[in-house]
């Protein structure tokens, strides 16, 4: 059955599947914006943006509070537990198994910082994942379903949570029948990532959301790009 409260075990269940791979926020106990119902799974995100960081991820914001999710997987694969508890990252939507337009009470969230911002704040929809990313959250999707007892299906992407509701595609171009596949098989040991994830760039006209979304993107990778280069 499924876990009720705070998932006070992030650390104790990840460390054995991660290793050095794992970091901790200071402060992650106490984290978060109240406390979880019970927990039916794992919902999956990209940050929109390479650069952005844990720290960025437990600060949330101007229009959004922080902590935004439970978990932030960099593309080098280092993993970070940024809150225990409830985060502020699934918003409206829909699912089978879950209540509508309130989720954060329900799932784990995880960040993926992707994808690269271009000098000029474009991005490659199609870009590939790093391997090491990939790899790092396929073990953590894996240590977590086996933790709550639910089945690989119980890891859902935002887009599929969200997208009608509010024209999400993360994480990305990540197909997530490929990636649960890839949770079942490191369940049952078959730790050698398979193929690559297969890249499905976004259809159709991207919504009023979606763009101001992307315009946010592309001011806080510039701001960023002038950092580094100066």
């Amino acid at each position: 059955m499924a876990w009720t409260g705070d998932p006070v075990w992030l650390e104790d269940v990840l460390r054995p599947a991660l290793g050095d791979r794992l970091k901790t926020l200071p402060g992650w106990q106490n984290s978060g914006h109240g406390d979880f119902k019970d927990i039916r799974g794992v919902m999956w995100h990209h940050t929109g943006n390479s650069r952005e960081t844990a720290q960025s991820i437990r600060n949330g914001r101007p229009d959004l509070p922080g902590p935004l999710s439970n978990i932030h997987i960099a593309p080098d694969g280092t993993v970070a537990i940024v809150a225990v508890g409830v985060c502020w990252h699934a918003g409206q939507g829909s699912y089978p198994w879950l209540p509508t337009n309130n989720a954060n009470w329900h799932m784990i969230g995880v960040e993926c910082a992707w994808p690269d911002i271009k000098p000029d704040g474009s991005y490659d929809p199609a870009q590939r994942w790093p391997d090491a990313q990939i790899i790092a959250m396929r073990d953590v999707a894996a240590a977590l379903t086996v933790k709550l007892g639910v089945d690989v299906s119980h890891n859902i992407g935002h887009k599929e949570y969200a997208g009608a509701a509010q024209g999400k595609w993360d994480p990305g171009n990540i197909d997530m029948n490929w990636f649960r596949g890839e949770i079942a098989k490191d369940i049952k040991g078959a730790f050698d990532p398979a193929v690559p994830p297969v890249v499905v760039p976004p259809t159709g006209p991207r919504t009023d959301r979606q763009l101001l979304e992307d315009i946010l993107a592309k001011v806080n990778a510039i701001a960023d790009y002038i950092r580094t280069a100066s």
